[in-house]
């Protein structure tokens, strides 16, 4: 497909082929949530794989979200844009291959703290699982255009269950989150790709901020509810008239 047909739009397949199609140099900044590494039948943030009742890590088997990745994508993902300038969230089992990853390059490093302060009471000889984390690498020469308001590291948030409820993904990342490092890492028309778009929350966010956007995504049920949410439909198919956030507070 011509790059210049993929702007704007959700594309359905493996991002791993489907990146081919972006000319080198060309992305402004990526964000992207791919599938976290989950062994030994024990979620890493201390939700136990055989645990069915938990319908959250029962999906996050169901739809192969506990795989991890291979630094294939990161490789293509280094040639696609025109500085290093990513956020790549991640469970704790994952820093250092992310940290290892970009030791090779010339890059500052960030670590950005989801806090899930009502986190579910989970320990099973560990700690609670009250925390996600974002990795943002960036070159030398990208210049951060943050304020106060959007330069948190640590964001305390309850865990998003209305969100869960609307678009139906158990790994949802709130919007809120994800606008800020838009806003703080990108200018207005730049072009903003995530490789594991998800029900499509950076999509969103850089629709809602004036960028533009590539979105990936390998499974069909949630490419269908992504590209709706977009169109300002739920996954249920009803029509809001609210702005994403708003229906979620209304929806609590």
């Amino acid at each position: 497909m011509k790059f210049e047909n993929m702007i704007n739009t959700i594309q359905l397949g493996n991002c791993y082929e489907l990146i081919k199609d972006i000319p080198d140099k060309s992305i402004d900044l990526v964000i992207i949530d791919p599938p976290y590494e989950i062994t030994n039948g024990v979620h890493t943030s201390g939700f136990l794989k055989n645990r069915n009742e938990l319908d959250t890590t029962k999906q996050i088997f169901e739809k192969k979200l506990e795989i991890g990745i291979k630094n294939d994508i990161l490789n293509e993902l280094i040639r696609v844009m025109r500085k290093i300038n990513i956020y790549i969230w991640c469970n704790k089992k994952q820093l250092l291959q992310y940290l290892s990853f970009f030791e090779n390059y010339n890059v500052m490093f960030e670590c950005i703290i989801w806090n899930k302060y009502n986190c579910i009471p989970l320990t099973y000889n560990t700690y609670l699982p009250d925390k996600e984390y974002c990795l943002y690498f960036k070159e030398k020469g990208i210049t951060l255009n943050n304020t106060y308001e959007t330069s948190k590291t640590v964001y305390s948030i309850p865990i998003n269950v209305a969100d869960k409820k609307i678009y139906k993904h158990p790994t949802i990342k709130p919007l809120e989150i994800v606008k800020n490092t838009i806003l703080n890492s990108s200018k207005e028309n730049d072009i903003v790709l995530d490789c594991f778009c998800g029900s499509g929350t950076t999509c969103l966010a850089a629709k809602e901020t004036g960028r533009r956007y590539i979105g990936m995504e390998i499974d069909p049920e949630y490419h269908k509810i992504a590209v709706n949410r977009l169109n300002g439909i739920t996954a249920q198919g009803q029509i809001s008239i609210f702005t994403d956030t708003e229906q979620i507070k209304e929806e609590k």
